[in-house]
């Protein structure tokens, strides 16, 4: 009777395990951030600083022509909420906001640095 009951504490366990949700750097991908900026004009040098609750990355870019920025990223997974900032560093204006990883990997973020 003593071996039956470690066998099925076993099996109860190994269930358990099995079903426990995985975290989700298991599932981590490469990602696409897509900002989209207003307020900004040609030659503007900003600072970007973009952050998950697991991975964080910065760039200083030189605003040409166009009013967006896409950069590719490692470790998102689906669900993931992206915080950015964007410094002007020409006049200091910041803006931020947020937005959340689709199941492509994709996420689309609006910043307004106008006045």
């Amino acid at each position: 009777m003593r071996k039956s009951r470690h066998e099925v504490i076993i099996v109860i366990m190994i269930i358990l395990a099995i079903s426990l949700p995985l975290p989700f750097s298991v599932f981590a991908v490469n990602g696409t951030i897509q900002i989209q900026i207003d307020g900004a004009e040609i030659g503007n040098i900003l600072k970007t600083s973009a952050f998950t609750f697991q991975n964080s990355w910065e760039w200083n870019d030189t605003f040409n022509i166009g009013n967006n920025l896409i950069k590719q990223v490692d470790g998102v997974s689906s669900g993931d909420i992206l915080n950015v900032c964007i410094i002007n560093l020409k006049d200091k204006r910041e803006g931020c906001s947020s937005g959340t990883f689709n199941s492509d990997g994709i996420v689309r973020v609006n910043i307004d640095l106008g006045n």
